[in-house]
């Protein structure tokens, strides 16, 4: 069954937009347009240009499986989420959670809206066994990255963000401030003891660096951040996750 992704955004002056992307596929990063049956607003709008020149101060995300009992254990998972700007790039994370999450969380920053400006999402399935590890990254400088990769049962698989590059790579020099990280897998990453529980990072010469334990993504609060500890990145260094089946 398809999953739906469903936003808002509060604006400093009180408004709020809401957002929505349905049908989507798992593991892939989609935008979220105005829209929500019912409400005030033009549907199918990207938000910079239906809400210009608005402060977006807070989000929440919610990913929804159609037909699907939440109680049961079987609904999608949260990956990640993030306001794109006109240049590619990405301006700033959002946090969010499975059907029964709720709550509004504040912006590490204020964003102004602009024509080009999108709020894009993404979901996974979640149940037993591997599945996508995303880590969602904000350095010291403001810079802001996501980080990805499917899992495979006791191989070691690189992370990589959404232009293909290692941590290193996108984050040369700069310090991790804070960090949230999610895993649909219903048992952790590691259910059998022969991978590794926590998403991880990697000097050149193979010294650990930092790990982050990555949240389920489908409960009823939002992802939290993880204190990145002031680890700082070289070009070398490497975002691995090794999963279990």
């Amino acid at each position: 069954m398809a999953s739906d992704i469903y936003a808002a955004v509060k604006f400093s002056d009180g408004t709020i937009a809401s957002l929505v992307a349905s049908g989507v596929s798992n593991r892939t990063a989609t935008e979220l347009t105005t829209g929500g049956t019912g409400l005030n607003q033009v549907a199918s709008v990207s938000i910079g240009q239906a809400y210009s020149g608005k402060r977006a101060v807070a989000a929440m995300v919610n990913v929804v499986k159609d037909a699907t009992n939440i109680a049961a254990g079987t609904a999608d998972a949260f990956c990640y989420a993030y306001f794109l700007g006109p240049d590619g790039k990405i301006m700033c994370l959002a946090q969010g959670g499975g059907a029964a999450s709720t709550g509004f969380e504040p912006l590490a920053k204020p964003i102004v809206m602009q024509t080009g400006v999108t709020f894009v999402a993404a979901s996974s399935n979640a149940g037993d066994g591997v599945n996508q590890a995303s880590l969602a990254v904000y350095c010291t400088d403001g810079t802001a990255d996501v980080f990805t990769a499917l899992a495979v049962a006791d191989v070691k698989t690189s992370m990589q963000n959404k232009d293909g590059s290692t941590i290193g790579q996108a984050l040369n020099g700069r310090v991790i401030q804070k960090a949230y990280a999610t895993y649909g897998g219903s048992k952790g990453v590691n259910e059998d003891g022969a991978g590794v529980q926590y998403f991880y990072v990697e000097s050149a010469d193979g010294q650990l660096k930092m790990l982050f334990p990555p949240a389920y993504g489908a409960g009823q609060s939002a992802v939290p951040y993880i204190p990145g500890y002031g680890t700082r990145i070289l070009q070398n260094d490497s975002l691995s996750v090794m999963g279990t089946t």
